[in-house]
């Protein structure tokens, strides 16, 4: 479908949604924050590998997925999401054994990670997509339950420019997939929630919280892990405008 036929006048969303971690930003090797933790860890004068990393983290990811479905605050505020990631970075370091105090160091590895470092890249055809979705003369925005300083993340990796609005949870005080925060996304996006196009990566925070408003929601399942949602999926995020191209079909 050529790009003329999916202006305002005949298309069915004018604006798209996006999650931040695991959908824009990521690592293309399934193994990546595993490889990147191992490596801070060997710093400490720790034998661990990305396998060791690997091995750990389910159990840590278990907990993490229980809190969230127990609806506990994870990051409706800078310093609530430094402690649950530090919770989260300690947990691995003390299943791995890693010799020292485990808080400090799970305090500086946020410091390098989060703050300095950036969280993780953008995923390699994020800014193409990007690119032709704005092309179209859509509306792009982002909700996040990420740290204030996700709007710096976005312009030190050069996509901070292709979007109109921004909804961060340490900002506003709520997270996903607390209905308000998306109900938020939805004012300031100031578009029918029926022409908005949720995209994101957790079934949890953003499956959930878009079926809870109404939004319409792809899931970026990279590593097809969710083929039995009841929901559509693709598996880059340059398959998107494949998704919106065909929802404009006749």
């Amino acid at each position: 479908m050529a790009d003329a036929d999916l202006k305002p006048s005949n298309r069915r969303y004018n604006t798209v949604i996006f999650d931040v971690n695991g959908t824009l930003l990521g690592y293309e090797d399934p193994l990546g924050f595993e490889k990147r933790f191992a490596a801070a860890c060997r710093e400490s004068d720790a034998a661990v590998s990305a396998e060791d990393v690997r091995r750990v983290i389910f159990d840590a990811v278990k907990q993490w997925s229980l809190r969230k479905q127990a609806g506990g605050r994870r990051a409706s505020s800078a310093e609530q999401y430094r402690r649950t990631m530090c919770w989260f970075y300690q947990t691995l370091l003390d299943a791995l054994g890693v010799p020292g105090n485990t808080e400090q160091l799970a305090n500086a590895l946020y410091d390098r990670f989060i703050i300095q470092e950036g969280f993780m890249p953008p995923f390699d055809e994020v800014g193409q997509t990007l690119e032709q979705l704005r092309s179209l003369d859509l509306r792009l925005g982002i909700l996040s339950n990420y740290p204030p300083h996700l709007e710096d993340i976005l312009r030190r990796n050069g996509l901070h420019g292709y979007f109109d609005f921004f909804v961060v949870s340490s900002l506003v005080g709520l997270e996903k997939p607390d209905p308000e925060i998306f109900e938020l996304a939805i004012e300031k996006s100031k578009c029918p929630r029926d022409e908005i196009l949720y995209v994101g990566d957790d079934p949890d925070d953003d499956l959930r919280g878009a079926r809870l408003v109404g939004l319409t929601m792809i899931l970026v399942d990279r590593h097809d892990r969710w083929h039995n949602l009841d929901c559509p999926r693709i598996r880059r995020l340059s398959e998107l405008l494949e998704f919106i191209a065909d929802s404009h079909s006749p």
